[in-house]
């Protein structure tokens, strides 16, 4: 029997039991939902245009997940204990080799004393199975499940009545299961800290300025004779954000910072950056939010990889390096529409560019380098529509297109479409 048999059924059930309590439930701090969802998509591997799946995959495919999602928002005195789970069972109708269970939640605690002083405290944990299709790593013929693990923690003190500190830290670790060099490679161990100062002179305007800094290794990075080889790296940047909201109805909100990211192990993948946005949500009506954003990131992913070379009648592969450097430009709308008390629309666009250079040098000799250049752009589009039958229950479903062209040899085009709809009930 598979394991979809067992669980959707359970899951179904549990969501007509709650929705059952629902209706005769007041207001409180927690909710429990039951979750059934379908998807068809066309490209569910997100294959390139002309690019065949590996044998026992299938291009298309209908996916099926059941999800028990929790809740918790309690104030305590003038504390706020906030925490939530999520449990999920997916499975494949084709491409059952990737039929997995997944969860992601965490927990928090904004706290604040009878002074200028309060905090926030928080962790959370995820395991989802990663991208098909990645850039380098490439199609992966079986799972793999990235877990993810963070601890945060954040500081707060008043300066004046229009000043403050603002003091945060975060842990963070993330593991791939699947036992592949290119793929543990990604295996990340990150801690960043973050100091700045928060102007806020009235209800609408506020400024910070931080500096952070980010220290980090890929502990499986490659291998070498037998064991494994870290890669670390240090980040260090300025940061600059503000927000304005000159009416009830609009809110303007500006990001701006530089930074610098160096390899211990040098080579040529130091870089420096760039990077900022600017959003606005305008709520002209009470049914109706628009939302528009542009945006500039510049990151690097590194891979370990071989190249060949001809050394005297043969060919050698010796140990290297691949960086791949890449500026994305992005630019997204929405629009949210609530057409009644209990239908409500949304529809969004996204279109993104994305340079990317490439650059790849041999491990035993430095002057053995290469590189590669590449552009693509990517359009998506979504629609949605949600309808709330009564206060504990919803359905809703969503259509979204994903349209890429490239050009140069470091990424191919890709078309996708699917459409996903749910039946949610929930308990509070």
């Amino acid at each position: 029997m598979r394991t979809e048999h067992r669980l959707a059924p359970l899951a179904l059930a549990a969501g007509l039991a709650l929705s059952g309590g629902a209706a005769h439930a007041q207001a409180s701090p927690w909710f429990v939902s039951g979750q059934l969802s379908v998807t068809n998509d066309d490209n569910v591997l997100r294959l390139g245009d002309g690019q065949p799946p590996l044998a026992g995959q299938s291009r298309s495919d209908t996916v099926r997940t059941a999800a028990i999602i929790g809740g918790l928002d309690q104030p305590i005195g003038r504390q706020r204990l906030q925490a939530n789970l999520t449990l999920r069972d997916t499975r494949f109708d084709r491409n059952e080799r990737y039929d997995n269970e997944s969860y992601s939640g965490g927990v928090s605690l904004d706290w604040t004393t009878v002074n200028r002083l309060s905090g926030r405290i928080g962790a959370s944990g995820s395991r989802a199975l990663s991208t098909f299709n990645a850039d380098v790593i490439g199609l992966l013929a079986q799972r793999n499940f990235e877990t993810t693990e963070a601890v945060d923690a954040s500081l707060r003190l008043g300066l004046v009545t229009a000043l403050s500190l603002e003091l945060s830290g975060t842990m963070r670790r993330s593991r791939n299961s699947l036992d592949q060099p290119n793929v543990q490679a990604q295996n990340l161990d990150q801690d960043s800290a973050a100091i700045g100062l928060a102007w806020r002179p009235g209800s609408a305007f506020d400024a910070t300025l931080s500096a952070r800094e980010s220290r980090g290794r890929y502990p499986t990075f490659r291998t070498v004779n037998g064991s494994f080889q870290d890669d670390r790296f240090e980040q260090r940047g300025v940061e600059l954000s503000a927000g304005w909201q000159p009416s009830g109805a609009s809110r303007l909100e500006a990001r701006i910072g530089n930074g610098q990211t160096q390899y211990e192990r040098g080579g040529d993948r130091d870089f420096d950056n760039v990077n900022g946005s600017l959003n606005w949500t305008w709520r002209p009506t009470g049914k109706l939010t628009a939302y528009t954003g542009l945006s500039r990131e510049r990151g690097q992913d590194n891979y370990p990889t071989f190249v060949r070379v001809p050394v005297g009648f043969f060919l050698v592969d010796l140990p290297a390096v691949q960086a791949n450097l890449r500026t994305i430009d992005t630019l997204r709308g929405q629009l949210d529409w609530a057409a009644s008390a209990k239908l409500g629309v949304s529809t969004g666009i996204q279109y993104a560019r994305r340079d990317v250079s490439v650059r790849t040098r041999t491990v035993t000799d430095d002057a053995l380098r290469f590189s590669a250049e590449g552009v693509d752009q990517t359009t998506i589009f979504t629609l949605g529509a949600r309808w709330s039958a009564t206060r504990w229950s919803q359905l809703g479903c969503d259509l979204r297109y994903d349209k890429r062209r490239a050009t140069g040899n470091v990424t191919g085009a890709l078309t996708g479409n699917s459409l996903s709809c749910y039946v949610q009930a929930t308990l509070r």
